[in-house]
């Protein structure tokens, strides 16, 4: 974000002067130069801030809370969308190769507007919110739980949950080894930095490309390679087992940016927004013909109803070239920088309603999938 014009002049026309006063005299002006800054640092936060508030209150009214007083099943055909449900009468075994629970922890983005070429102005902006360090042995017993109960779903339909062990007891099983990771795996994502967490005493591996970043992309973290060796395991079982992998992804807050753009614009914006993610919260289904026989998943985000404040700090630079003659020209730059929300968090709700977000998706992946069969 760029100073306004008239202070911009002011700040020049304090900056000449120190040439022209005695040296006593510039402690004075340092400290006039400084509460400027500080004063131009202030509105630009309060502007910011502005700017969050409105984006907030825009993803408010796209996506409502999720109405934790009202159970579940109601509100499934809202949230759950069920993809070639009709295969799910098929189902008689299944296995549970994956069940990676996300939970977001820093998220950052960046905008860059314009060019520095001369007599132009170019301007980036860059904002990142985060959570302080959460309570893994919590997080786990939370996780341990939703498999415990996401396996009871299963039996309650009249389909035999297959242990792990006689998962890891088939020849390709051992193929999905440079793609699984100890849990818990703290790692980059595409626009976050994440810790993962499996069911205690199983690995886990990041099913999905939408969240895997760049040097993840090239490997063989999901996607083919992976799911393939899936489709083999169903052949170990004689076919008579469905494999499922469970994909669900907490975040703490909703982030946009402008982007690279030509012209002199760049753009952040935060929001508190507690939430399960659309798309990659899901249960995905494997046989011996495919990797995606059955996918159910949310098709919105499920939102809590309590707001959340995390940690938010914005930086915004000006940079701006002007030609003083002979083919020479002079580059400025002003920055201004911005936290907000530091020690503001509350945790505990945070790991309270974050189980209470995951068993929600729970069940109602359960009811779309019964009603499925």
């Amino acid at each position: 974000m760029s100073r306004p014009a008239p202070a911009r002049a002011l700040a020049a026309a304090l900056v000449l002067l120190l040439a022209a006063l005695p040296p006593l005299a510039h402690a004075g002006l340092f400290d006039a130069l400084d509460a400027l800054k500080k004063k131009l640092d202030n509105s630009s936060a309060q502007t910011d801030a502005t700017q969050d508030a409105a984006y907030e209150a825009e993803m408010a009214r796209r996506f409502p809370p999720y109405r934790f007083d009202t159970p579940a099943k109601e509100q499934a055909p809202n949230y759950v969308e069920v993809v070639r449900g009709s295969n799910f009468k098929d189902i008689r075994k299944v296995g549970i190769v994956n069940f990676s629970v996300e939970f977001a922890l820093f998220k950052e983005v960046q905008a860059s507007g314009g060019s520095t070429h001369q007599g132009s102005t170019a301007r980036d902006a860059s904002k990142a919110m985060k959570i302080p360090a959460p309570d893994i042995a919590r997080l786990q017993a939370v996780v341990d739980r939703l498999y415990a109960q996401t396996a009871e779903d299963f039996r309650a339909m009249g389909i035999e949950v297959v242990p792990l062990e006689v998962l890891k007891a088939t020849k390709n099983w051992a193929e999905l080894a440079p793609a699984q990771h100890a849990s818990p795996w703290l790692t980059d994502t595409k626009d976050t930095q994440s810790v993962f967490i499996a069911p205690s005493g199983m690995p886990l591996y990041m099913d999905n490309p939408e969240r895997a970043d760049f040097l993840q992309g090239l490997g063989f973290t999901f996607g083919t390679n992976t799911r393939m060796k899936e489709v083999m395991m169903t052949y170990d079982l004689k076919q008579e087992v469905h494999l499922m992998s469970v994909n669900m992804v907490v975040d703490f807050a909703a982030m946009k940016t402008s982007g690279r753009s030509f012209i002199s614009y760049a753009a952040v914006g935060g929001a508190n927004m507690h939430h399960l993610h659309a798309n990659n919260t899901y249960y995905r289904f494997i046989s011996t013909t495919q990797p995606e026989l059955l996918v159910a998943k949310l098709k919105q985000p499920l939102v809590s109803d309590v707001k959340l404040i995390a940690e938010t700090s914005r930086s915004a630079s000006s940079t701006s070239t002007q030609g003083v003659g002979g083919g020479l020209a002079v580059e400025t730059t002003a920055t201004t920088t911005a936290t907000r929300g530091t020690d503001a968090f509350d945790a505990e709700t945070w790991h309270r309603r974050s189980a209470d977000m995951l068993d929600a998706a729970r069940q109602m992946f359960a009811a779309e999938l019964a009603r499925a069969r």
